[in-house]
């Protein structure tokens, strides 16, 4: 999995420090404008740049992102934890399952040719008892 830490897309090419930057105006011309250009392209690089206008400070803003952090490692550190206790579980009754299918056909296949072996026999000493008789 690559960097969940960075949510903006690689076509994006905006990461959060030329951002914090461009907020901040210590940034040339040419980056201001390469920003915006891509802020009127991508209307989630827009929304971005509007959620962090919306801090008063940068340190409000750090502490803020650290608990987005925090939580979104947390929820997929639980997310992976279920679906492997859940992978596993499956698995095991999927495999007793199928084993128990297996043995009921084998059984099955045993039980009818033992039969037919049983109907053959019983043919065979009618035939021997009809040409006996006769």
């Amino acid at each position: 999995m690559e960097d969940i830490t960075n949510i903006l897309q690689h076509d994006d090419d905006v990461n959060e420090e030329e951002l914090k930057k461009y907020l901040s105006g210590n940034i040339s011309d040419e980056e201001r404008y390469a920003i915006e250009k891509k802020m009127a392209d991508s209307p989630f690089v827009n929304d971005a740049v509007e959620g962090l206008q919306q801090f008063s400070s940068r340190q409000k803003l750090d502490k803020y992102v650290n608990h987005l952090n925090k939580d979104l490692h947390q929820y997929i550190a639980t997310k992976k934890e279920i679906r492997e206790k859940r992978r596993i579980k499956d698995l095991s009754w999927i495999l007793v399952a199928v084993i128990i299918v297996l043995l009921l056909c084998i059984l099955a296949y045993i039980v009818v040719r033992m039969q037919r072996e049983k109907q053959i026999q019983r043919n065979s000493i009618s035939v021997q008892n009809i040409s006996s008789s006769e």
